[in-house]
């Protein structure tokens, strides 16, 4: 996953190679002229290029160099150019951030408060999707524009294998109780190993995002607001990964799934192994392309009751946000570009062109495109209908990389579910306590 991580991040598709590198220079002749740093290698960092050619070509006054400042890993949570050149003073006017990282970030003075510019343009909490709201807000005030909403996840399940298990191919499950039968039936082995399975819980891309989206879909919070507190040993989170981990036991241990033949470049899922699968667009266009003997369906995620209410409460929106840093010297101009790209329907039509990502301002016009695209429609129900976001605290990539260290420990048997959960809880508190006097240094 690596950068991808942070958000499972998605696009509609992989376009052809092309010419167009990573940096780009201003349009000559402009009045003013802003630095945006790009975290993305590839034909997303392609489109980002783009995407401010297609601003240039949309005003005349401002110009956009466009730097390449690659994140590591941990989904874009090290940006080291980024921070080098602020505490040096010699910021980009623009930067890529998780919105997840917002508190973080915001408590330790690098981001410009956006509320005022949010007012005068006229941008309220009803012109963006509620999760999205939730994610560029914090302590009542804004600092970011999301432009990438990316929908985690749909459900998908393969017709074939499930004829082939005595399943009927056009009623996918819509209860965990349903997963389990279903995956009863398709489950195959050779001596201890795994063939075919039902599906893979502990592997919707990485362990915390697996328990997120399923944690949700048994009612799961991750954070409760008012106390200033994460809660991964929330009763239902507790339920979820039980369920993840009977589950691997249930086929003899992780380690025994053996579904995948090496070197396969698609997702797992692509080898007709694998009865059911969340994913993420890039995979299911690509499995859509070249395997094209696989018969799948789209629904939304199954759900525990009584903790969710129906199908589809598993789901999440991720993506990634801009923002202007504290000492950025253009930020009238920053914001005019920012503004463009995710909250308007010319640049959200220029973004979704050029990098494809669904944007997450729910008056955009392409929305429309985007739910008429035969790969995207099941990401455009999720993103209208998704109510969660991963937990937005000050610890956010610290808590995040326990719950992978944690889960995955009780996923091979090394400790209990709550056993796990109670460390992670433990570990993030005492970093958020250490952080809170860090701040106050």
């Amino acid at each position: 996953m690596g950068l991808l991580s942070g958000g499972c991040t998605i696009t509609k598709g992989t376009p052809p190679i092309s010419n167009i590198g990573l940096d780009k220079k201003p349009a000559p002749g402009r009045k003013s002229n802003i630095e945006v740093y790009s975290v993305w290698g590839g034909t997303v960092g392609e489109g980002m290029v783009k995407l401010a050619q297609r601003f240039e070509e949309a005003q005349p006054d401002i110009g956009v160099r466009v730097v390449y400042a690659p994140a590591g890993m941990g989904g874009g949570a090290v940006q080291q150019k980024l921070f080098t050149a602020i505490a040096g003073d010699n910021p980009p006017d623009v930067g890529q951030l998780v919105p997840s990282q917002a508190p973080q970030w915001v408590e330790l003075g690098i981001m410009t408060d956006l509320t005022d510019r949010y007012r005068d343009a006229g941008l309220t909490k009803d012109d963006f999707f509620p999760p999205i709201w939730e994610s560029i807000t914090y302590q009542d005030k804004i600092w970011q524009v999301q432009w990438d909403a990316d929908p985690n996840f749909p459900f998908f399940w393969n017709k074939n294998l499930f004829e082939e298990s005595g399943l009927d191919p056009e009623k996918p499950p819509t209860t965990i109780e349903e997963v389990d039968e279903y995956s009863q039936k398709i489950l195959r082995k050779s001596g201890a190993n795994v063939t075919k399975i039902g599906m893979i819980p502990w592997d919707s891309y990485g362990y915390s995002n697996s328990l997120f989206t399923w944690g949700f879909g048994f009612g799961a919070e991750f954070f409760d607001k008012e106390r200033e507190e994460v809660t991964p040993d929330h009763e239902y989170s507790i339920k979820a990964l039980e369920w993840i981990v009977k589950y691997a036991k249930s086929v003899g241990g992780a380690d025994r799934v053996t579904v995948t033949p090496p070197g396969l470049q698609l997702h797992p899922f692509s080898t007709g192994n694998i009865g059911m699968s969340p994913l993420v667009a890039p995979n299911y266009r690509d499995i859509k392309a070249n395997v094209k003997e696989l018969d799948i369906g789209a629904t939304l995620l199954p759900f525990q009751a009584p903790g969710a209410k129906g199908p589809g409460a598993g789901a999440w929106i991720g993506g990634w946000g801009m923002f202007i840093p504290a000492t950025a010297r253009h930020k009238d101009e920053a914001w005019e570009f920012m503004r463009w790209a995710g909250a308007t329907d010319e640049g959200t039509k220029a973004q979704w062109d050029t990098i494809g990502f669904p944007p997450g301002y729910n008056k955009a016009a392409v929305l429309n495109e985007i739910r008429d695209d035969p790969i995207m429609a099941p990401y455009y129900d999720v993103l209208t209908t998704a109510t969660n976001i991963r937990p937005p605290v000050p610890v956010a990539d610290f808590y995040f990389t326990q719950l992978d260290e944690q889960i995955s420990n009780a996923v091979l048997g090394l400790s209990t579910p709550l056993e796990a959960m109670r460390t992670v809880k433990k570990n993030v508190m005492d970093e958020w306590d250490r952080f809170r006097k860090e701040v106050e240094v």
